[in-house]
């Protein structure tokens, strides 16, 4: 990845980057593309033990689940500008 590539990427994506952006995204597509591209040459040793999730090591912090109680679905309707048999009713998308 270079400079270049970062700024057409950016451009397309109509987003502005400062210069400490597009230098850390430049380290870190290129971190990505090596990692696609070992897996693509399969020079990828995935018998390791000590592999991680993420392409750029980062420490993944995980929430345990916790359940707690819903909306009904008479509370869910209740917002509902409109709603019919028991379901939303909205504008069609296609004519």
């Amino acid at each position: 990845m270079s400079d270049f590539d970062i700024k057409n990427i950016a451009k397309l994506a109509s987003i502005n980057l400062s210069a400490e952006e597009q230098e850390k995204l430049t380290n870190d597509l290129s971190i990505i593309l090596e990692h696609v591209q070992a897996l693509s040459s399969l020079e990828l040793d995935t018998n390791i033990e000590d592999v991680f999730i993420h392409p750029l090591e980062k420490e993944l912090k995980l929430v345990e689940d916790i359940e707690i109680d819903s909306l009904t679905h008479e509370e869910a309707l209740s917002n509902a500008p409109e709603s019919k048999d028991g379901k939303f009713v909205v504008p069609p998308s296609m004519e």
